[in-house]
């Protein structure tokens, strides 16, 4: 009777073993899949835009005046030879050339205004949280970026992409932005860019599990990432 009940319990022992086995192979696969789907597809998004962010030196009212200031006039300054350019390769290499332009501009608007606050300017790749531009969702992650910063930087942030060129188009009146950067972007990147508008369920899991990963990489590497070009 022992001798059963011993060869019994073997025989389970092994089957919870096969299955737990299996289990944990399937979800590092799964795991591994994730990974691999967020790294691509945030890759493909950060690598085919350049954006653009301005922050205020507080958040007080006048502060947040002046940066709106700073930023219609920059954008207006710059829209003959930034508007128009449909490789970001072009953009990128006016952009490095024009920078130290721009931080003047920028600097002799605040000054304008009769603020005394620095004005720094970089491009720079550094990691981004989930933003929202317009009816588009961009998942975190590192992107290549304009940076002009007022003052202390401490107030809030606004933001547009240079590349496609966004800054001028409304995204929320016209199909032109939206042309631009599905023709930038992979269908999927477009895609998981608009998933609140299609409001698909799997579309809504795919840029949670995007989210996720590039979060949690974020967490866990805490690594300066490299200047481009610095002023």
């Amino acid at each position: 009777m022992l001798q059963k009940m011993s060869k019994i319990i073997l025989q389970e022992s092994k089957i919870i073993a096969v299955s737990l086995l299996v289990g944990i192979m399937l979800a590092l696969s799964v795991a591994a899949y994730t990974y691999v789907y967020s790294h691509t597809t945030q890759r493909n998004i950060a690598d085919n835009v350049i954006r653009f962010h301005l922050r205020a030196n507080s958040n007080s009212a006048v502060d947040l005046q002046l940066k709106e200031l700073v930023r219609t006039e920059v954008l207006a300054e710059f829209e003959d030879v930034l508007s128009t350019n449909n490789y970001i390769e072009e953009t990128r290499a006016i952009l490095t050339e024009k920078l130290d332009d721009i931080r003047s501009h920028a600097e002799h608007i605040v000054r304008y205004a009769g603020f005394d606050y620095d004005v720094t300017a970089d491009i720079s790749r550094m990691f981004f949280p989930t933003r929202f531009y317009g009816n588009m969702a961009f998942p975190p992650g590192e992107y290549e970026a304009v940076k002009i910063i007022i003052g202390e930087g401490t107030g809030s942030n606004w933001w547009c992409l240079m590349f496609p060129p966004l800054c001028y188009v409304d995204m929320t009146a016209t199909e032109s932005g939206r042309e631009q950067l599905a023709n930038t972007v992979t269908e999927e990147g477009f895609r998981l860019l608009m998933h609140q508008e299609e409001q698909q369920r799997s579309l809504t899991v795919r840029f949670r599990v995007v989210e996720w990963w590039q979060n949690r990489g974020q967490q866990t590497e805490q690594t300066p990432t490299q200047n481009i070009v610095r002023n």
